[in-house]
């Protein structure tokens, strides 16, 4: 066998090779993941995990790409990509969903208000949790792939002035992210809501545009607001803020069965890891910030209890304002009262 004919062989063979192989590319099923948050951020970590236990499981049959920091679709408007085939997934935060499905306002109404992360999880895991993702499937054209990923507990800080009892609270400028019932729940208890972009934060509290905000304390770590002026931290337990991981329907429903439940099982090895995660980042934080000087003061459950009821009474306008469904409000407030919160 002539040199020249080994040397023609092995040139055919690796062109095969390498043909077969851009072919395996190009078969790949492409899985675009949209978050506006950066790289580090906690949500972004748990879609790593998943990601890699989904390859684990699926091999090279999707071409994953994940766009972190709005770089494909900001939160708010997901909603509208999957309806457009735009973007095969995303995990918006709850907060951010509420003009596509007013439902997702539900972890803002003012029965939710004081409520721990562990009752929240119980509550919403549950068959309000299914209830709630049967709404979204429905009204979104979504798969929602399983337990919510977790950002945490909202409490309220304030610059110059400490929040010791709620009517400390009256007339003091208190940032919030948006969300009719946020704004709201401001206001009942005698502050007044302002509306100001993430990125300002900073810049509004050193000015002495705003008296504080609700926010977590994670964010407030990372973001160096301490640096902004902020001092005080008052523990109430406004809203606990959570990520909802959805997948086109169309996209999820022609995969093979197999494929669906790998998709399922990555998903809540990922959201089991980002949630222990999430709740780890705000212990250090607020550990971090304590011990930088920041001042917590924790109400006691009857002042959040007094805070509740007063809230109560807005809530049915709320409800009607923002068209939420009686029948998902009223399966909250059964499932509250049924994990020994009070009203």
């Amino acid at each position: 066998m002539s040199y020249k004919f080994i040397k023609l062989t092995a040139i055919a063979i690796a062109t095969v090779a390498s043909t077969l192989s851009a072919s395996s590319v190009l078969a790949q099923e492409k899985l675009r993941i949209a978050l506006d948050t950066n790289p580090v951020h906690v949500r972004n970590k748990g879609v790593e995990i998943f990601v890699e236990e989904l390859k684990k499981r699926t091999g090279n049959r999707f071409a994953i790409e994940v766009y972190p920091s709005g770089q494909l679709f900001r939160d708010r408007d997901v909603p509208r990509a999957l309806r457009q085939d735009a973007v095969e997934m995303a995990v918006p935060g709850t907060w951010q969903l509420d003009s596509a499905e007013p439902n997702a306002a539900l972890q803002s109404l003012p029965m939710f208000y004081g409520v721990k992360g562990d009752v929240v999880y119980k509550v919403m895991d549950g068959k309000l949790g299914d209830f709630l993702n049967k709404k979204f499937e429905e009204r979104m054209r979504v798969k929602i792939l399983g337990k919510w990923m977790d950002l945490g507990m909202q409490h309220t800080y304030t610059i110059n002035k400490e929040i010791k009892d709620y009517p400390d609270m009256k007339g003091m400028k208190l940032r919030y992210a948006g969300g009719t019932a946020n704004a709201q729940r401001i206001n009942t208890l005698g502050g007044t809501a302002l509306l100001v972009p993430w990125p300002d934060v900073p810049l509004a509290m050193s000015q002495g545009v705003m008296d504080g905000l609700v926010t977590t304390y994670e964010s407030s770590f990372s973001s160096k607001l301490m640096d902004s002026g902020m001092k005080f931290a008052f523990e109430d337990y406004n809203q606990f803020n959570q990520y909802v991981p959805m997948m086109r329907a169309n996209f999820f429903n022609k995969q093979p069965k197999e494929v669906q439940q790998a998709i399922l099982e990555a998903w809540d090895i990922a959201a089991t890891a980002e949630r222990k995660n999430a709740t780890e980042a705000q212990l250090k934080a607020k550990e971090v910030l304590v011990k930088a000087g920041l001042k917590v003061v924790v109400p006691t459950e009857e002042q959040l209890l007094a805070a509740r009821r007063l809230l109560m009474k807005i809530q049915p306008e709320l409800v009607k304002n923002i068209k939420m469904d009686q029948d998902v409000v009223a399966e909250a407030l059964k499932n509250l009262k049924e994990a020994g919160v009070k009203f």
